[in-house]
Order: structure tokens, then sequence, then C-alpha cells
């Protein structure tokens, strides 16, 4: 009995070592994988003096403690950008990083990380705006466990909404179902373990969407990681709840 409970045990540690404490999301709760690219469809608003074109990034807290979060952003093209997190809301001009003050994200929620890009022209409603921005986030606990992304938003109508370039795997879990989207299809295995190190689901994959529904499961902390030719490519954490 002691060398299984010490099996899992140690199973336990090693997945938490590669697990997220935290993700970056859309607006409507798609998970950002850490490294991808993502185009996302925004829409202009009338602020009286100025549009605004709002890209509400989130940032996801996996954990159930209270964290600390960090961004720094790039502003890779398109135009000066106000970022708003932690300290408040700077201009960062287009070319330039700059990193913000500490935000405070609760257990288990998400917290918006306000990209907007301001446009003062006459006839802002109908300008083309597009931004490009490097998004890199971490926590005060694990300063070098970093997650990144490089998100473009337009409201470029000949963009669709969503539109997507998935340039790594994407797994997310939304109303009870575990959804997981590939650039192409090929053979892949999702394993899915309790935090005790339990495996509860080893699915083969092998179109480019898939998904688990994760109906009557016990609430709580899952571990998924996805394999393919024999090595991890993908894993993380998702609550059941």
């Amino acid at each position: 009995m002691r060398k299984v409970f010490t099996l899992l045990a140690a199973m336990a540690c090693s997945f938490a070592s590669f697990a997220q404490d935290i993700q970056l999301e859309t607006k409507d709760g798609q998970v950002i994988e850490n490294g991808s690219t993502l185009t996302v469809r925004s829409e202009m608003v009338d602020m009286m003096v100025w549009g605004q074109l709002d890209a509400d990034i989130y940032v996801k807290n996996l954990t159930e403690q209270k964290l600390g979060v960090i961004a720094e952003m790039k502003v890779v093209s398109g135009g000066d950008t106000q970022i708003c997190w932690g300290n408040g809301c700077v201009i960062v001009p287009v070319g330039n990083s700059h990193t913000t003050g500490m935000g405070v994200v609760s257990a288990n929620s998400s917290t918006s990380l306000l990209i907007e890009s301001l446009v003062m022209t006459p006839g802002y409603m109908d300008a083309v705006v597009t931004r490009t921005i490097e998004i890199t986030v971490w926590t005060d606990k694990k300063p070098n466990e970093k997650v990144s992304a490089t998100v473009t938003f337009t409201n470029d109508p000949t963009l669709s909404i969503g539109n997507t370039e998935i340039t790594s795997p994407i797994v997310y879990s939304k109303d009870n179902v575990l959804y997981c989207q590939f650039a192409d299809a090929a053979n892949r295995q999702l394993q899915v373990y309790d935090v005790a190190g339990k495996l509860w689901k080893n699915v083969r994959l092998t179109s480019e969407n898939e998904s688990l529904p994760l109906e009557g499961r016990t609430k709580g902390l899952y571990i998924y990681r996805v394999m393919e030719a024999g090595k991890p490519v993908v894993s993380g954490k998702f609550l059941v709840k």
C-alpha cells in the first residue's frame, strides 16, 4: 500500500510541475494556449470624442488561491495602444513594451486584461483598426513560469469573429465539456488524471476538433495531457464545477 501511495504522490508532483497556474482566454472563454497565435474580431465603441476598439483578453487563475499576476505587453504593429492592468492604464507606442503593475486574480476566476486601441481622427467609427500585441503573463509566486501568446485584434469586416490560427494545440473546458483543437488531424491520446495522479480517461484523438463530456464527474481540479508519437505536446489543468 505504501508503494502505491508513493507512486501516486510522485505522479501528482510530476503533473504539478508541468501544469500552469494561469492561462490566457478570449472574452468568450476560449483558451489561448501558451505560445499560440490568435486573431479576434472587436467592434469600435463611440466614446464621444474618440473611438475605442476593445480587446478583452482574460487572465484565468487555475488554482484554489488568490494570485498576483504581472503582464508584459509589446505592441508589434498597427499603432499606439492603451493597456489597462495592475496600477492603471498606460499608452504603449508601437514597437515598445510595457510591464504592468501586479493585478490580483481570485481563485478559480478570470479577470480582463483590457487592451484598448484609441482612434481620435474624423470618421473614427468607420476606420479599420488592427493591432498585434505580444502578451506575456506570470505570477508573483512563480516569476519564471510564463504564459505568452501573440494576439491580433481587429474590426476588419473581412475577418470573421473568432478567426483563429492554431499554431499549437488548444485545450479548454466550458459547460462541462473538455474541448481539444489542433492545427491538423493526427493520431493523438488525451489522458485525464485527478490531482492524486489517478488516470480517469485515456482517449484516442484523430481529428482537428475533439471533445470529451465531463457530466457526472466529481467536482474538483483535473489534469490533462495530450500525447503524440509517444511524447507530450500540451498539458494543463481544468476545473469541474
